[in-house]
């Protein structure tokens, strides 16, 4: 192949590293594009664990004993998954808990697909 390339003439090398950098640079657009796909689940994840923390200890304190033991194993979780997949692990427990509850806010047929937040912290973007 070495010795191929040595004939061509200088226009042509050009043009066969053109087309290897347009190459190198859409590969790396595409691996870009495949990392940065939005989440169909909106707000930060910590907030989404604040907010499944909330709906299991039945109470909106930040600061109970409870729900702060629950963030904090929460966020190993966010840690050791996607932040996608961590909230929808936290809005997948908000709906089993508001089913649990017969919540009248929130409809278990509907809670999944809606893209809604589903308690106060993901709602106001912040505690």
């Amino acid at each position: 192949m070495l010795k191929v390339a040595s004939r061509l003439p200088s226009s042509a090398k050009l043009g066969v590293k053109y087309m290897k950098l347009t190459i190198i640079i859409f590969l790396g657009l595409f691996t870009l594009n495949s990392f940065a796909k939005e989440c169909e689940i909106s707000g930060r994840a910590t907030l989404w664990a604040y907010d499944s923390c909330f709906w299991e200890f039945e109470t909106d304190d930040s600061i109970h004993p409870g729900v702060l033991k629950c963030v904090e194993k929460a966020e190993k979780q966010i840690k050791s998954v996607s932040s996608c997949d961590a909230k929808r692990k936290f809005k997948q427990k908000i709906c089993n808990l508001a089913k649990t509850y017969a919540s009248e806010v929130i409809d278990p047929k509907t809670c999944m697909s809606e893209d809604k937040a589903l308690g106060s912290a993901v709602r106001d973007d912040g505690i």
